[in-house]
């Protein structure tokens, strides 16, 4: 591995700026039920089982990334293949975030702007900082996240004082059961934006306190999806469930509510800045996991020879990927109910088997790391 080293701080900033994502403005897990904010909660708690699981892998194999010890699992033959086939997936997700942003941004605010143009200037962007390394992207999370966090709570201050907010749209709680709460939470929630934490398994190694890795992950996910449920209450408090589940951008449509005595209103710009900070981290954050994984298949020394060409398949994968908005939306549930799963939970799992399988019987002998405690 490179010697470029993030703190916990900086872990826990990128982790809370990448669950945000697009996931703080949209429909999270694109779906529009009247408890979905409990859905949330629900959700982080298999997102959080499932962080455990990436975590003990990077305790067991601290200096390699998640190709690197699907081949020590599987061995050569198995393992290489399937970890190549992270790459094209690191790089269709960052493509469908990519398009969604610049969809999103183009419908709220930039209508004029041709969609290339929008989703180009985010690319170069995303590629001039993933050039400086994890570093640099680290360092700039912390920044991001204390303005992101002043922009929330700017924003729900301005909810609350324009008196929009009626508790009755979340009400009655459970008024339909546990069940539909269980069918949001599980899988869509808990794919979107949980599962997506399979990124993070290429950053660990780059962690420069292999024992808080754990800590910082469980805290980072359960103040992002406290963040999530509240944001995600307060949307539908002010919308309706209704209107709520028909939107595309809940976030906007709830700050373009905000009149604070005919005298403070047009705060949309809020919800734009949530947007753009939140898939910007995503988005490189996906980019920099295929990277990685590519770059130790290949055996390529400098990692920054793949961030252009990268940059460049997801740029112009994001404008074929979908004709419109609502299509992309139609093709999540897809990602949610087959790709996210199989990529985050049931090759992770498997790996997990086999891994302790393997460690039981002794068919490691001295090459396993250990259990780094």
């Amino acid at each position: 591995m490179e010697k470029e080293r993030i703190s916990p701080g900086q872990l826990f900033a990128l982790i809370v700026l990448f669950e945000m994502g697009t996931a703080l403005v949209v429909p999270v897990g694109f779906t529009g039920e009247k408890s979905v904010w409990l859905s949330i909660l629900l959700a982080s708690i298999g997102g959080i089982l499932l962080f455990l699981v990436y975590d003990y892998f990077f305790r067991q194999y601290p200096d390699l990334p998640l190709s690197g010890y699907a081949r020590k699992i599987l061995g050569k033959y198995i393992g290489w293949p399937l970890s190549f086939l992270y790459v094209p997936f690191f790089l269709y997700i960052a493509a469908r975030d990519l398009r969604e942003a610049g969809d999103l941004l183009v419908t709220a605010a930039y209508d004029r702007t041709p969609l290339f143009a929008v989703v180009a200037l985010m690319t170069i962007s995303i590629v001039y900082v993933l050039n400086k390394g994890i570093e640099v992207l680290a360092r700039m999370a912390e920044i991001y996240l204390i303005i992101l966090i002043v922009l929330g709570v700017l924003g729900h201050v301005l909810v609350l004082f324009s008196g929009i907010i009626d508790v009755n749209n979340l009400l009655p709680v459970l008024g339909k059961g546990w069940k539909p709460v269980l069918r949001d939470a599980y899988p869509y929630i808990f794919m979107f934006p949980f599962g997506e934490m399979i990124c993070f398994t290429v950053i660990f190694p780059y962690l420069n306190k292999l024992q808080a890795g754990r800590k910082t992950g469980v805290k980072a996910l359960l103040f992002s999806a406290i963040i999530l449920s509240i944001t995600h209450a307060v949307e539908i408090s002010v919308l309706g469930v209704d209107i709520y589940s028909r939107t595309t951008f809940p976030l906007f449509a709830t700050i373009s509510f905000v009149n604070i005595a005919d005298f403070l209103q047009r705060v949309d710009v809020i919800a734009i800045l949530t947007l753009i900070i939140g898939d910007f981290f995503k988005i490189s954050i996906y980019c920099y996991a295929a990277v990685i994984v590519a770059s130790d298949l290949f055996k390529v020394q400098t990692k920054k020879k793949l961030v252009v060409p990268f940059g460049m398949i997801v740029l112009f994968l994001s404008m074929m990927i979908a004709s419109n908005l609502l299509e992309q939306f139609e093709e999540a549930k897809l990602v949610l109910t087959f790709l996210l799963p199989l990529f985050s939970v049931v090759i992770p799992l498997l790996l997990l088997v086999v891994h302790l399988i393997r460690k039981r019987l002794g068919l490691y002998g001295s090459n396993i790391s250990g259990d780094h405690k």
